[in-house]
């Protein structure tokens, strides 16, 4: 019970971080992070919570693809010194 309890610490530590660093890029998917986050923590039955996690791991999915996106693109941007 105490490793289930720190390890969700932990994952809700993790995602306050993340919310903050994706509202800077991404600031409408702050909001969607937070309160699926939110969703998470407490006392719901563990089909409820599995249904919010779910959510929110199909929310970080879809984060990590625009991520990628915005790397593909930026590594692909010719950067030639002006002479």
């Amino acid at each position: 019970m105490a490793a289930e309890i720190l390890t969700e610490d932990l994952l809700r530590t993790s995602l306050q971080r993340l919310s903050r660093e994706v509202v800077k890029s991404y600031p409408q998917f702050g909001e969607l992070l937070a309160q699926n986050m939110l969703r998470t923590c407490g006392l719901l039955p563990d089909p409820e919570r599995a249904a919010h996690y779910r959510e929110l791991g199909t929310l970080l999915i879809d984060l990590g693809r625009l991520y990628h996106a915005e790397a593909d693109e930026l590594s692909t941007i010719d950067v030639t010194p002006e002479t």
